[in-house]
């Protein structure tokens, strides 16, 4: 492909201000040579002012670019199927940017301003600018039959302003925001079955999801056979989603923006089988904050069969890349996997787990993760009775981690510390295979900061 530092996606009129004469012929050559690929840019959202910060264009199209300073970041969002070329132009000439996560090798080319770059999926990538707040580009893969306004059992969201307040679906229910819809309000379900959440609208809960009050974003409770699906999320001071005791759950192309403390992105307790796919989190906490709180009230169901995969994560404020824990009343945790996990930024520790309670934790999987910031601890694993700890008389008891995995893991500094509570309540049976802090093989005992109840550690190159 012939790869040139080009904004393709202005119109003719502004084409004689940024490029020279002939242009347009090179433009061609340059298109025509990618493999064919759909593009859609998805609408401006609504009330929210245009960037001056960054134009961008996708395989000729303009994509609107959101200024969401409020996050801490600039966002632009499309559908695509196939390849693309994106061009990325900034007010003042650009003399170096990285496009993130760093798993993909994309390296720019940067000319008079404009930033060119190709992909051939839909991906969830940061540019960075020196000086300039972040752009979030975000693609989603094209919808497929969305519902009619009209269809039988749909909530449906037209593009606009919504005031919804609490939205309340039913079993069987499928609640649509369509492209270019702003619904100001939350999604509270309990004890339903069969119910969708799905479209590339937002739901704006900064109203409606108060830490006071502990209201979440999203709550699906003693519920089954949940989909949620292509939506954003604008956080307001509380968790942004949880799924609690709900069971065969499927999360994907969601983009969750929050950043007071406390905004966790995607929260589970007492959950199995759910998935949680090519996610964007941004998020004043725990990306992912998978627990078990107050076994008096929920009982002790276990959490099995959970996976995370191919999910960004932006920490900032408080929290950690991912957690598992810290409150943790249930008797089991067990095969839970994040898989293909960028984190871009996080607050304390890339992947933590602060274990505070009682559960046996087993097989828990850390695998192609990829932390690109730098940090004092990258990975920390403790049990120990913490400010989480059961309070209410419950059960005063520690827990156990039998197997833990870290697969391709790589980090750029941080600490790998692993501390066991006491004789009876270990952390048993590691496995480090090919992981790298600091360009350097983690190969021996000398490369953990470890306790006396840390046992049968196993590093394979």
């Amino acid at each position: 492909m012939i790869s040139i530092p080009l904004n393709i996606g202005f119109k003719n009129g502004c084409l004689r201000k940024y490029f020279p004469s002939g242009i347009a012929l090179l433009i061609l050559v340059s298109m025509t040579a990618l493999a064919e690929g759909g593009v859609q840019p998805l609408p401006a959202i609504p009330g929210v002012p245009t960037s001056s910060l960054y134009r961008v264009a996708i395989n000729g199209k303009d994509v609107p670019v959101n200024d969401e300073s409020r996050y801490d970041f600039q966002t632009a969002f499309y559908t695509l199927s196939g390849s693309a070329m994106i061009t990325v132009r900034v007010p003042s000439e650009a003399r170096e940017c990285q496009v993130l996560p760093s798993r993909y090798g994309l390296q720019p080319q940067i000319e008079n301003g404009a930033i060119t770059f190709t992909v051939s999926e839909p991906l969830r990538l940061v540019v960075k600018v020196p000086g300039q707040q972040p752009l979030a580009l975000i693609a989603t893969p094209t919808e497929v039959n969305p519902p009619k306004p009209k269809d039988a059992d749909v909530l449906y969201f037209a593009p606009g302003v919504h005031e919804a307040g609490v939205i309340q679906p039913k079993s069987g229910q499928t609640i649509y925001l369509a492209p270019g819809a702003l619904v100001k309000g939350r999604i509270e379900a309990k004890n339903v079955q069969n119910v969708v959440v799905k479209g590339r609208g937002i739901l704006d809960t900064s109203a409606h999801s108060i830490r006071k009050d502990k209201t979440l974003g999203i709550l699906f409770e003693r519920s089954s056979k949940i989909t949620v699906e292509g939506i954003g999320v604008r956080g307001g001071s509380w968790w942004q989603s949880l799924y609690l005791l709900t069971d065969d759950v499927s999360i994907s192309d969601m983009n969750l923006f929050g950043k007071e403390v406390n905004t966790d992105g995607i929260d589970i307790d007492g959950v199995q089988r759910l998935t949680a796919r090519r996610c964007f989190i941004r998020c004043g906490d725990d990306g992912f904050g998978w627990h078990a709180v107050d076994a008096r009230r929920n009982g002790e169901p276990p959490t099995q069969d959970c996976v995370a995969e191919d999910c960004v994560i932006w920490n900032t404020t408080a929290g950690n890349g991912l957690r598992v824990g810290a409150s943790m009343e249930t008797r089991l945790f067990e095969r839970i996997t994040f898989r293909n996990i960028d984190v871009l930024n996080y607050a304390l520790v890339a992947i933590c787990s602060d274990h505070s309670d009682w559960a046996m934790c087993k097989d828990i999987r850390f695998e192609n993760f990829r932390i690109d910031a730098a940090g004092p601890t990258a990975i920390e694993i403790i049990i120990a009775k913490t400010r989480y700890s059961n309070d209410n008389g419950y059960r005063e008891e520690r827990g156990h981690y039998d197997g833990l995995y870290f697969t391709n893991v790589t980090a750029p500094n941080g600490k790998i510390i692993l501390k066991g509570a006491d004789a009876n309540h270990l952390i048993d049976n590691i496995t480090f295979k090919n992981c790298v802090i600091g360009g350097k093989p983690v190969r021996a005992m000398s490369d953990l900061v470890v306790n006396e109840f840390v046992r049968n550690v196993t590093f394979e190159p």
